[in-house]
């Protein structure tokens, strides 16, 4: 009886970790407007915001960035440290929140130049 129980308990902590996942990888913008802004230099307070919260996630190397606000106070940032490979990220400053895209999303934005 205690077998099955371990059993059943390893079944659900498998799906919970699964579903965390499949929930991880499917962090991607659907709004095309996001992919057909432009680009943009962060303005005023922006880009104090944006670089203390990269250097706070320990994201480093971006000698240059830009940004396209999705919505209000959501970012999608394109990072780069020799102007020729760039990285994406999303983030809500105002929450501290940013995370690398995935490469779906990666695949659908193209660089700032």
């Amino acid at each position: 009886m205690k077998k099955w129980i371990l059993i059943i308990i390893g079944m659900i902590i498998a799906t919970m970790v699964i579903g965390n996942l499949n929930s991880e990888n499917s962090n991607i913008i659907e709004d095309e407007r996001t992919y057909n802004k432009s680009w943009r230099t962060p303005i005023k307070d922006e880009f104090l915001k944006i670089g203390k919260l990269m250097l706070a996630n320990g994201i480093k190397g971006c000698g240059e960035y830009h940004v396209k606000e999705v919505t209000e106070g959501e970012y999608v940032i394109a990072c780069t440290q020799d102007g020729k490979n760039w990285n994406y990220y999303v983030s809500w400053p105002n929450n501290n929140k940013i995370y690398r895209t995935n490469e779906e999303m990666e695949s659908k934005l193209t660089p700032p130049r």
